[in-house]
């Protein structure tokens, strides 16, 4: 099964919706290995497990120099850094 959510994670990018996904348990893992660098516009819409955007956040506060901070913006570090980057 892991190697399932390696592909599918490898190949978000193709197909960020994944129509069909109905476990939420398969969504959160085909996500934790899903590369966090990938543009907002592909995430944005279809990932809504914190634990992935507080990944983003961190990845870039180390690469932007950004320190995006979740109580800023509804404790939620999706909505952070979405705030922040548009």
């Amino acid at each position: 099964m892991e190697i399932a959510y390696k592909v599918v994670a490898k190949n978000f990018h193709m197909y960020p919706e994944l129509e069909g996904v109905e476990d939420k348990d398969t969504l959160k893992e085909i996500v934790k290995l899903t590369d966090k660098t990938l543009p907002i516009t592909k995430v944005a819409r279809n990932i809504d497990f914190e634990f992935y955007w507080k990944e983003k956040c961190e990845i870039d506060k180390v690469m932007q120099k950004k320190n995006i901070k979740s109580e800023q913006h509804g404790n939620s570090y999706k909505q952070a850094f979405i705030e922040t980057h548009i």
